[in-house]
């Protein structure tokens, strides 16, 4: 995921936390899953003049495919330098 955001977004700074422990028998999360929920804090120029809501559906659309593939939730912190 960190290669992903890195390559479309250029981030001045990213920081990717797993933080699936966390939610150790929430709905969603089963004796199998591993890095289901995950942390996202980025600054990026691409999120200047856009609203929260643009600037996370950019980043769900980049993730997509890691969310058919069992990432079942994210946490977005995401600003614009």
């Amino acid at each position: 995921m960190e290669t992903i955001l890195r390559n479309q977004f250029a981030p001045e700074a990213l920081t990717l936390t797993d933080v699936s422990l966390e939610h150790a028998g929430h709905p969603g999360m089963t004796k199998g899953s591993k890095e289901t929920h995950f942390r996202l804090q980025m600054v990026s120029s691409q999120f200047a003049g856009k609203s929260t809501v643009e600037n996370h559906r950019a980043v769900y659309s980049e993730l997509a495919p890691e969310f058919k593939k069992g990432l079942h939730a994210l946490e977005m912190d995401l600003s614009a330098p």
